[in-house]
């Protein structure tokens, strides 16, 4: 999952946890660097994309607070789980690649260079469609 894709939820009204769940996902993993640059633009951001920022970040936290307590998950929810990679000169689109390709996982972006970049490297990606749910490609 890639920063912009935790926006979905405060500005198209998507679930993308349930929507994951619903194709199939039931394990996602978001980069240390992704929740970093989350929380830095939802400090520098202004209007609704603060505002959607605020949320993609309070749903990311509420799953791992969710995850790390004594039970497994949110019933009938996925279980996310936080990827310290080390980042070093890497930036978190080529973090993402990288990851993405070690572990043969698919990827939920709306970022289109990014999508190029991890089709051209055979890794699935997962889109919103419509405004209103997520697709594979």
């Amino acid at each position: 999952m890639d920063t912009n894709a935790l926006f979905i939820p405060g500005e198209f009204g998507v679930d993308i946890f349930e929507e994951l769940e619903r194709l199939g996902y039931r394990h996602i993993i978001v980069l240390k660097a992704v929740m970093n640059e989350l929380d830095r633009l939802r400090r520098e951001l202004k209007g609704k994309d603060k505002r959607a920022a605020n949320v993609g970040y309070s749903l990311l936290l509420r799953y791992l607070q969710h995850n790390a307590s004594e039970q497994e998950q949110i019933p009938g929810r996925c279980k996310v789980t936080l990827n310290e990679a080390d980042v070093g000169e890497m930036n978190t689109d080529e973090l993402i690649l990288e990851v993405a390709v070690k572990r043969n996982a698919a990827v939920l972006t709306i970022d289109e260079p990014l999508k190029r970049k991890l089709t051209k490297a055979g890794i699935v990606t997962v889109y919103l469609r419509g405004k209103s749910r997520l697709e594979e490609s």
